[in-house]
């Protein structure tokens, strides 16, 4: 078959929608909560999750429960956008690698706010008919603190 056949494009692009979808879930999970069962399914077995210089968690269980247990002592709440994505997937469409930004604010469980950016460096690979992140590293940036903190919203935009 022609390495650039039909099958083969439909393929790629499929893992890549599929990839867009696995960084969409890792988002929601950080965000709700964050979640355990929710990050869970998205790393492999033998995944590593490096959070700067802060923290390395190994494994897709350690992730989970390392990542949920932060809500204790380091972000309690999070809004994640991670935008950009860029990808490269192997000549056998079974892994990639992955590069995508991060803006992020968030509430420590102190109650301070801040404000996060930087970027993830990821490797992704099909596991069991699924993309998961077989390593994922966040190169933060910019983590600031929000001395004004986040208001509520305004009952009538007039008043923004």
């Amino acid at each position: 078959m022609d390495d650039n056949s039909f099958e083969k494009r439909l393929r790629g692009l499929e893992a890549l929608r599929a990839i867009d979808d696995l960084i969409a879930d890792l988002g929601r999970a950080f965000d709700a909560g964050p979640s355990a069962e929710a990050l869970l399914p998205l790393f492999t077995s033998d995944a590593r999750f490096v959070i700067d210089r802060y923290d390395t968690f190994d494994g897709s269980a350690a992730i989970a429960e390392g990542v949920a247990g932060n809500a204790d002592s380091g972000f309690c709440w999070t809004l994640h956008f991670l935008v950009s994505p860029k990808v490269a997937l192997s000549d056998d469409g079974h892994r990639g690698d992955v590069d995508f930004y991060l803006w992020e604010v968030a509430t420590s469980a102190s109650g301070r706010a801040y404000w996060i950016g930087g970027r993830y460096l990821a490797q992704v690979r099909l596991d069991g008919g699924r993309w998961r992140f077989s390593r994922l590293e966040l190169q933060a940036d910019l983590i600031s603190h929000y001395p004004e903190g986040w208001k509520d919203k305004p009952a009538e935009l007039a008043q923004a």
